[in-house]
């Protein structure tokens, strides 16, 4: 059982590093910026973006103030709206990247056989339909008028719960680029041997070859056009093949693997050690789909779609604002699941039992300002403690085994921003 628990160490830290002039000098526009005294600080507006409301931008900049203020005060959504241009972007990506690597300096982190598993997808957002925005990401049309969008790509530690690296980019950008982009430059701090696991969307020569350079291991699941020129011979061949567009061979492990359907799931690798058997391979695979569950906690219960501005400067700091919530979420996860495994390993349980991510992400909005914000060690304490308590109740069971036929259907805007609910 962990003594320490790291979601305290971190917020401690991200309460110092929001406090610090050499943060504030950064992350400003220009220097004059925050220099009068003003109803909202600096501060109070990384607070308040981070606070991540989901009601009115009005309605919640009132909850803001009546929570964090002392005074009365009141401030208007184009007050808001405005003075948060004043701030970078790379604030955020900077708090967002602070997570990552307090958590992997101080975390004991769990891999498999000695690897260190990552998922890599991608998503598409439906943004704000603003021209400004439908010009720097474009647009897709699938059902009635086209819809503003980006593709997001992330890099999620499968065993562990953190997102490591995201990018932002327009809806028509490529998700092999993407990922190319973040593995040439994955480094992370006690990550040593990662393998990075991908859906049949991502095979390609150029992506193989730049992981196999960089040193790096995958598992890719690949259609039947990619290698077809390969006569496979047996359900666990290495190969040595040469890509067209590539002027050398690679050595390369390819799998059939039969799931419980009866559909055979093809899948290559650059992981040859022959103790690593077809079971492991599909073990291996199949935890990828902790991506996908990563983004439907991002899109449905961070509801990172429901934007509180239209500006570029402001979509991008909801989402790093958002993805560095969705990083705590992971901290506390990762502080309290063998707690919950313990209180809840009884022989007459049928399940063993995890954390309610909607729960957890409720309890973490609702505390997380009043956590950073505080100086008081004591009362950082008694709010972690406070949340704790609820959220080791709150525990749902895990049934292994599930599966169900992915939803194939275009959904519209959610969250559009002239009807949030209050």
């Amino acid at each position: 059982m962990k003594s320490t628990r790291l979601y305290l160490e971190i917020v401690r830290y991200i309460h110092y590093l929001i406090s610090r002039e050499y943060f504030f000098h950064r992350s400003t526009e220009r220097q004059m910026d925050f220099s009068r005294t003003g109803k909202m600080s600096f501060t109070d507006y990384i607070y308040a973006i981070i606070q991540n409301t989901k009601s009115s931008l009005q309605v919640g900049l009132n909850a803001f103030f009546d929570a964090y203020k002392k005074e009365n005060i009141e401030y208007s959504k184009q007050a808001f709206s405005k003075g948060r241009q004043r701030i970078k972007v790379e604030a955020f990506q900077e708090l967002f990247q602070a997570v990552v690597d307090k958590f992997y300096e101080k975390a004991d982190l769990t891999s498999w056989n000695g690897y260190q598993l990552f998922g890599i997808d991608g998503t598409r957002l439906n943004l704000p339909c603003a021209d400004q925005l439908a010009e720097l990401y474009g647009t897709q049309t699938s059902q009635g008028e086209p819809q503003v969008q980006a593709l997001v790509s992330c890099i999620y530690d499968l065993l562990n719960g953190i997102i490591v690296d995201t990018r932002f980019a327009p809806c028509n950008s490529s998700e092999r680029v993407a990922a190319r982009e973040m593995i040439a430059e994955f480094h992370v701090k006690n990550i040593e041997n990662p393998v990075f696991i991908m859906d049949r969307g991502y095979p390609s020569a150029e992506l193989i070859d730049a992981i196999v350079s960089a040193g790096h291991k995958f598992v890719m699941r690949y259609s039947s056009e990619f290698l077809k020129s390969v006569k496979v011979q047996a359900e666990d061949t290495v190969i040595e093949h040469k890509f067209t567009k590539l002027k050398h061979f690679l050595k390369l492990r390819v799998l059939e693997i039969q799931l419980s359907n009866g559909e055979i799931e093809h899948l290559v690798t650059n992981i040859l050690d022959s103790s690593i058997s077809l079971d492991d391979f599909k073990w291996i695979y199949q935890k990828r789909w902790g991506i996908e569950t990563k983004y439907n906690d991002v899109k449905n219960k961070l509801e990172i779609e429901n934007f509180t501005g239209y500006s570029p400067k402001a979509i991008l700091q909801d989402f790093y604002a958002t993805m560095f919530l969705a990083n705590l979420a992971g901290v506390l996860e990762y502080d309290l699941h063998e707690e919950i495994e313990a209180a809840h390993s009884k022989p007459e349980n049928l399940y063993t039992y995890k954390m309610n991510i909607a729960m957890t992400i409720s309890e973490l909005k609702r505390t997380v300002v009043e956590m950073l914000s505080t100086s008081s060690k004591l009362k950082r304490e008694r709010l972690y403690a406070e949340m704790t308590f609820r959220l080791t109740k709150a525990v749902v069971p895990v049934r292994p085994n599930r599966s169900s036929e992915r939803a194939k259907k275009h959904k519209s805007m959610k969250y559009p921003n002239n009807s949030k609910r209050n």
